[in-house]
């Protein structure tokens, strides 16, 4: 995602004020953070055990036969006899049988605001192989989803045979009479028919925004497309408003809907865009009522505003927490605004960067010296170059590791940005699933056999001793852990052949990248990411064990129950 730097966030365009917002939440919700830093270890006395074919994730006990848990937390790992002596008579026994329990997944990038806003708009994703008259003939046949407005999500042209567009002239046949808007999966474009950009106030005179651009043919008319939120923006406030109680209902759909795919604990990667410190203050507020546990980066777009509403660095507690500061430096790969050395396959164009070097440097340090750690998104080579500059001139000669500072996506990667990344102490999270959904269009259409190699180098990274994350950005991507384990293992590609098999990786690392080492990316290892005593009992029950299947069918893996703190928020046989 892509947001315009330093710009005033959205006033209401999430589709309700601010106090008709808090006020559809549940009274009995407190209004403030709990203190931070972790709660005093239970004892012994179990209040659940969990016993069946545990894998831990730590390689001092890698493999149990049961859990005791009190509290919420692990109290004893070991055997079910030794286990069986942890706990009172009253314990509740969960017999997984012969399934497998791991630690709880964890997402350590996606977006649960703009999810929330687009959850119920129509399906357009091409992703999964549908064509582009499936999509036209979704949207013709759609009832308005907000008002008269028809609305749609997940569409790439860049997945799409000829790379057809949703233009303004394509959505005006499709739908001549409403206004109708599609919002692309990467979250940089939106594509607009004619009504639509009237109600927007968009016509022919209307200059790009700074930050932003509107689409135009070779003869300069508007095409419909408006890329980046500065343009996007003028769209998104032009939909009716939306009952604040949907809005919440929604941020709590997004939040189940992770339970179920086996997360314990999910990280925003852009708090603040569309509302301000409001966001953060809706955030905790709903904690008591997730399923699963957020932790949030501010983005820089609405950072100033969060710092001077009192929002401090790591404030919160193991349900909410605020950790992360979050610098988009360019845009989309697949939609050729990521920025790159060279430009891209028949284009005379690199992309687009949203920051120079003294700008994100400077804010990087101020990022730094408040205590807060670091994401900055970079998707081409030439983005992770500038931001490889500005952490280096922020950091000043010392080392991110203290405070686990990334770089997202970190999508084409040369080995010597690795190697640069390994001396700044600097870790990636990949998204992983670029391999599989557009491994082929990067090398056949965009930037090419060779470059397309570079892509999220995983097993790159781990050679040179970083700790890895794999991530889904969700909604760019959906909520599939096991997917992603997949395809760190055999880099294979959507109807494709693998895409550089050099850079895959073990099993057991690819499932490190979804726990072990996304906690610690998260700030949250002290607590969660293994199976140990005294952390949280965060936990998921899988149907098969990930290390010992063909590993072309560990997507395949169902999710059979999600734990955390003990309670299950999640089990299948009940849906």
């Amino acid at each position: 995602m892509n947001f315009a730097p330093h710009g005033p966030a959205l006033d209401s365009h999430c589709g309700c004020h601010t106090g008709e917002l808090l006020g559809a939440l549940a009274p009995e919700v407190g209004a403030g953070f709990a203190a931070s830093g972790p709660a005093d270890r239970p004892g012994p006395a179990g209040e659940l055990v969990v016993r069946g074919r545990v894998c831990t994730m730590n390689p001092a006990q890698p493999s149990a036969e049961a859990i005791a848990v009190a509290d919420g937390r692990i109290t004893a790992i070991g055997s079910y006899d030794e286990i069986r002596g942890y706990t009172g008579a009253d314990a509740t026994l969960l017999d997984v049988g012969d399934r497998v329990v791991y630690p709880g997944f964890i997402e350590p990038h996606m977006h649960y605001w703009s999810s929330a806003l687009t959850f119920d708009w129509i399906d357009c994703a091409t992703r999964g192989g549908v064509g582009f008259e499936e999509i036209a003939a979704r949207l013709r046949q759609a009832e308005p989803v907000v008002g008269e407005w028809v609305l749609g999500q997940l569409f790439d042209p860049s997945l799409v045979e000829g790379e057809r567009p949703l233009s303004r002239d394509v959505l005006d046949e499709i739908q001549p009479d409403r206004p109708c808007a599609v919002i692309d999966a990467s979250q940089h474009f939106v594509y607009c028919n004619s009504r639509a950009l009237e109600l927007a106030g968009i016509t022919e005179d209307t200059l790009d925004p700074e930050g932003g651009f509107l689409g135009r043919d070779e003869n300069g008319r508007l095409n419909g497309a408006l890329g980046e939120i500065p343009a996007m923006i003028r769209i998104i406030g032009a939909l009716p408003t939306t009952s604040p109680e949907r809005l919440v209902e929604n941020l709590l759909r997004v939040n189940a809907y992770a339970a179920s795919r086996g997360y314990t604990r999910t990280h925003d990667a852009a708090t603040g865009v569309l509302r301000g410190p409001e966001e953060v203050e809706i955030f905790r507020r709903l904690a008591p009522r997730f399923d699963v546990r957020v932790s949030f980066a501010v983005h820089d777009y609405a950072m100033d505003a969060v710092l001077a509403a009192g929002t401090a660095a790591f404030e919160g507690d193991d349900m909410c927490r605020a950790t992360s500061w979050k610098f988009v430096s360019d845009g989309s790969n697949q939609g050729r605004s990521g920025y790159q050395r060279e430009p891209y396959l028949g284009r005379n164009a690199r992309g687009e960067v949203n920051y120079d070097r003294a700008t994100l440097a400077g804010r990087l340090r101020r990022a730094h010296e408040l205590g807060w750690q670091v994401m900055v998104h970079a998707n081409g080579d030439a983005a992770i170059d500038l931001a490889l500059d500005a952490f280096e001139e922020a950091l000043g000669g010392t080392s991110g590791l203290g405070r686990r500072h990334r770089i997202e996506h970190c999508s084409f990667a040369h080995p010597e940005q690795l190697d640069r990344m390994a001396r700044l102490g600097i870790s990636p999270s990949f998204l992983i699933n670029h391999v599989y959904f557009w491994g082929q269009a990067f090398e056949d259409r965009i930037v090419g056999p060779e470059k397309a190699r570079l892509l999220d180098p995983v097993g790159g990274a781990r050679r040179r001793g970083m700790r890895v994350s794999v991530h889904s950005d969700y909604t760019v991507t959906d909520l599939d852990p096991l997917r992603e384990i997949q395809v760190q293992v055999t880099r294979e590609r959507f109807g494709g052949t693998p895409l550089n098999p050099d850079e895959a990786v073990g099993v057991e690392d690819a499932v490190r990248a979804k726990t072990v080492d996304a906690a610690w990316q998260t700030h949250c290892d002290d607590v969660a990411g293994s199976i140990e005593v005294g952390k949280y009992a965060d936990l998921v029950v899988l149907d098969a064990d990930p290390c010992e299947v063909d590993p072309e069918r560990i997507a395949e893996i169902e999710v059979l129950r999600t734990i955390v703190g003990g309670r299950t928020v999640y089990d299948a046989s009940s849906i």
